[in-house]
């Protein structure tokens, strides 16, 4: 065993620790995670697209290229399983100690003392008349903002007002890139990723005017220590909800419309239902149904099933319980979040 395998084992087995006691993943993201994430995305800075895919490729290649030298002699199997479990173990640590300790940390409810607020039909329906004027008020305006300017203002948001609650402060070299194989995260729906092995936010160059501050505050949330997608979806409605630009507001209004439709459905009766969606503004609407249709039209449906599974097993194997439906729970977040403000005069 050469020394940087020790090495490797020590820092998995500090991964292990993380994910079955909280109070080290707790140290990790707290203590750590801020300057491991500063340092790993400090050289990846100066390459404008996003290295993850070519990580990702490198390792494939890499046991590969072991498989292949193992068949040809076959007394070669101990030689091969052991490069392939010592590249196994190295893949594992640097995705876990580069980002995904976070997953194991105490939950943001539990960090602050707030109770999650369960649907009851009386605030709900309070929600929905206050999220219905906010977003017909700005309705199918886009941000007049640079994106740079967006992306600059987002990082100050998180590193000012966010980091109170836990997570990192975003460095001004960390910036959203662009994958080097968009066309398959298109084909699967994917409109950005956080990039654990080298701190990148990485944006789908396909996104719309009306989508890209809402993704890229999603995005930027990640890279600061969001893990679960309905917490990362309510850090970006909060970035842009409060926004001074209505554009920006409108984008992370309408990015949640889908959620606020699902859990009208589920929650009000057929009348009541088409009521309140008869208040929204047909703008909205239209444009919410547009970004749907486009991403349809672009999605490969055998490929788009395999990543959602693919997908919704890796979230539940980092315990979030509720997988790729996690990003559903961001209306509850909003209306958990905004009554701990309101209690305590935030």
């Amino acid at each position: 065993m050469k020394k940087s395998n020790w090495i490797g084992i020590v820092l998995l087995i500090f991964v292990l620790l993380c994910r079955f006691i909280p109070a080290v993943a707790d140290f990790y993201a707290e203590k750590l995670y801020a300057p491991i994430s500063a340092a790993i995305s400090l050289p990846s800075s100066l390459f404008p697209f996003c290295l993850e895919e070519i990580v990702v490729i490198g390792f494939a290649a890499l046991f590969i290229w072991f498989t292949v030298n193992a068949l040809k002699d076959k007394r070669k199997f101990l030689w091969w399983l052991r490069k392939t479990l010592l590249t196994a173990m190295w893949v594992y640590v640097w995705f876990y100690m580069g980002w995904g300790n976070n997953y194991f940390r105490t939950p943001l409810y539990w960090r602050i003392g707030a109770e999650r607020t369960h649907f009851e039909k009386e605030e709900f329906l309070s929600f929905l008349e206050d999220y219905t004027g906010r977003i017909n008020a700005v309705a199918g305006k886009t941000t007049s903002l640079e994106r740079k300017e967006l992306q600059k203002d987002i990082k100050r948001f998180y590193s000012e007002e966010v980091t109170r609650f836990g997570y990192s402060p975003l460095r001004e070299w960390q910036k959203a890139k662009r994958p080097l194989l968009h066309p398959l995260y298109s084909w699967v729906g994917v409109l950005g990723y956080m990039g654990p092995f080298f701190g990148e936010s990485t944006l789908n160059p396909h996104l719309s005017p009306k989508e890209y501050p809402s993704v890229l505050a999603h995005e930027m949330g990640h890279l600061a220590g969001v893990s679960g997608e309905g917490e990362a979806n309510y850090w970006a409605y909060e970035y842009c909800s409060s926004s001074d630009d209505e554009g920006t507001r409108y984008s992370g209004l309408l990015a949640v419309l889908p959620y606020v439709v699902s859990n009208a459905r589920s929650l009000l009766s057929e009348e009541e239902y088409g009521e309140w969606i008869g208040k929204i503004s047909p703008y909205a609407i239209e444009d919410s149904i547009a970004i749907g249709e486009f991403w349809d039209g672009k999605r490969i449906r055998v490929l788009d099933r395999l990543q959602h599974f693919l997908m919704d097993f890796n979230l539940r194997s980092n315990r979030v319980s509720g997988g790729a439906a996690d990003y559903y729970g961001v209306v509850s977040m909003i209306m958990t979040m905004d009554k701990w403000k309101k209690e305590r005069g935030l």
